[in-house]
């Protein structure tokens, strides 16, 4: 899965960096951004995905 964040969505409401803290935080700015990782679980980030307010956590299936 590939994860993307909509910088022009996002509300800083930082529900994403609560739960996944290994895959999202807030930057200066106050808007979130995607750690280099180890990230945590495709469980955690789908949370994390589900959970903004604002839909600005995009994830895409990846071909293998």
């Amino acid at each position: 899965m590939r994860v993307r964040i909509d910088r022009n969505r996002c509300v800083c409401s930082e529900s994403c960096a609560r739960l996944a803290p290994n895959t999202f935080e807030t930057d200066d700015e106050g808007l979130v951004t995607l750690l280099a990782g180890p990230f945590d679980g495709e469980t955690a980030v789908r949370a994390a995905a589900a959970n903004c307010p604002v839909a600005a956590i995009i994830l895409e299936p990846v071909d293998r």
